[in-house]
């Protein structure tokens, strides 16, 4: 027997879930000549699919509803912290991994550039 899939709980889950099935139908393409004489009615569009306004036949923008466009934001930042923190980890673990080397000493950079100079 099949159990139907448990809604998710958290509301990161819920909104990514939200947005996928948003971006998931298929836009609807609009004229902006047709958009601006109809507008109540492509924001009420724009609440069920995506927008996209033409110009001579080719795509210039897209409306999304704003709750979507928040929804994205949101999911991209937290995307965007989750990588940087990734990365800070990885960086942390390659440095704490890494022999800890003294430092150069002022008499040994001395050298080491006269060194290079010399057959300058």
């Amino acid at each position: 027997m099949s159990q139907a899939p448990t809604p998710p709980t958290d509301s990161y889950t819920t909104t990514l879930l939200r947005v996928a099935k948003y971006l998931s139908r298929s836009p609807q393409f609009v004229a902006v000549a047709d958009a601006q004489a109809a507008l109540r009615h492509t924001l009420e569009i724009a609440h069920q699919v995506s927008v996209v306004l033409t110009t001579n036949g080719e795509p210039a923008a897209a409306l999304v509803s704003f709750a979507t466009l928040e929804a994205i934001r949101g999911a991209l930042r937290h995307l965007l912290v989750e990588a940087m923190e990734a990365s800070f980890a990885q960086a942390q673990a390659q440095v704490a991994s890494t022999p800890h080397v003294e430092p150069t000493s002022e008499a040994e950079l001395e050298a080491l550039v006269a060194e290079v100079v010399r057959p300058a």
